[in-house]
């Protein structure tokens, strides 16, 4: 393993299980899921693997208050404010929609994080919004560490690229993988995972399901300017990389889901026992299984999809997903 990725916090209870499921039997593949949502509780989900190494950061530099981003019920942000809090921090989040307190953002206000609500269009400056809040706040002598939506840039891809070392260690015994899944939201989990396959010589394709408006373009374009900071930062020497991001399957828009999101949850919690949530994983498994009956998955694949987690926010959409529980 390389010394940088050594740099880490121990947050997460890692290696997570990797389970075969009965949901896809009706195709002919062999589908496993890599269970994120449980390397923690509150802090359950993907993001536990990049804050392993953003706090590291933020300690290392003496940081005595993390901000960070995202919608209202961000994983993402819940995750931030439990193991900053944990770890000593104050936590400041801006987050945009609905500010009904339930689901993620009830975990947030128990974790006592300062939440600053922002409307869709002040997120899309969102950077520069806490950048000015860290100068505000330096100005009274804290130190602040800033850390992006999804914890996606250089530090953040380091979750997933360790990560791939527990998915080579597990095919070593089993079997190995023709694809890797994910849903993807602001890109670092499927960079990660491209970074991981270069340095642990992987050969499975990575797949991110787009839950957002943005376009695979845009994706692409955030993940090579900051892999140019990676590979400066860590003296690395990883190639361009270019996972395969299909769009198609966020429906009307983030964070929205529709009745076929709500039917998915549904049948791998019947099959398998496995909650699914429908900002997210929902939307990235139904695309998967789209994917595979219209034959852009070859048959016969051996897939892993990645479950990022996300158990928090399913309770916010719990009056919507009764009327299919009928």
């Amino acid at each position: 393993m390389n010394d940088f990725m050594k740099e880490k916090l121990n947050l997460g209870r890692f290696p997570t299980p990797i389970e075969r499921t009965k949901c896809a039997e009706e195709y002919d593949v062999e589908l496993f899921i890599k269970r994120d949502d449980l390397d923690e509780f509150i802090g359950s989900g993907n993001k536990a693997r990049k804050l392993e190494y953003l706090l590291y950061d933020a300690q290392r530099l003496s940081c005595d208050t993390v901000l960070s981003a995202g919608g209202m019920q961000s994983n993402h942000c819940r995750a931030t404010a439990y193991f900053s809090k944990r770890l000593g921090m104050d936590v400041e989040l801006f987050l945009f929609g609905e500010q009904e307190v339930q689901g993620n953002l009830l975990i947030d206000k128990l974790l006592g994080a300062r939440i600053h609500p922002i409307s869709h269009e002040e997120y899309e400056n969102v950077m520069q919004m806490m950048n000015d809040r860290k100068k505000e706040l330096e100005s009274t002598g804290r130190k602040v560490y800033v850390i992006p939506p999804g914890g996606s840039n250089a530090i953040g891809f380091l979750g997933y690229a360790s990560a791939v070392r527990e998915i080579s260690n597990w095919e070593e015994k089993h079997t190995n993988f023709d694809y890797v899944i994910s849903a993807t939201g602001t890109g670092g989990t499927i960079a990660g995972l491209e970074i991981g396959k270069s340095m642990y010589d992987e050969k499975f394709k990575v797949v991110g399901i787009n839950v957002t408006k943005r376009s695979s373009s845009d994706f692409n374009k955030k993940i090579s300017e900051e892999l140019q900071k990676f590979n400066l930062r860590y003296e690395a020497h990883i190639k361009e990389i270019f996972p395969t991001i299909v769009d198609g399957y966020v429906g009307e828009d983030y964070a929205i889901p529709s009745s076929k999101d709500f039917d998915t949850i549904r049948e791998l919690a019947l099959k398998d026992q496995i909650v699914l949530d429908p900002v997210y994983t929902a939307k990235a498994f139904k695309g998967m299984l789209s994917m595979i009956d219209k034959g852009e998955i070859k048959h016969g694949s051996q897939i892993l999809f990645i479950h990022t987690g996300g158990t928090f926010g399913l309770f916010a959409f719990a009056r919507e997903i009764s009327k299919f529980l009928r």
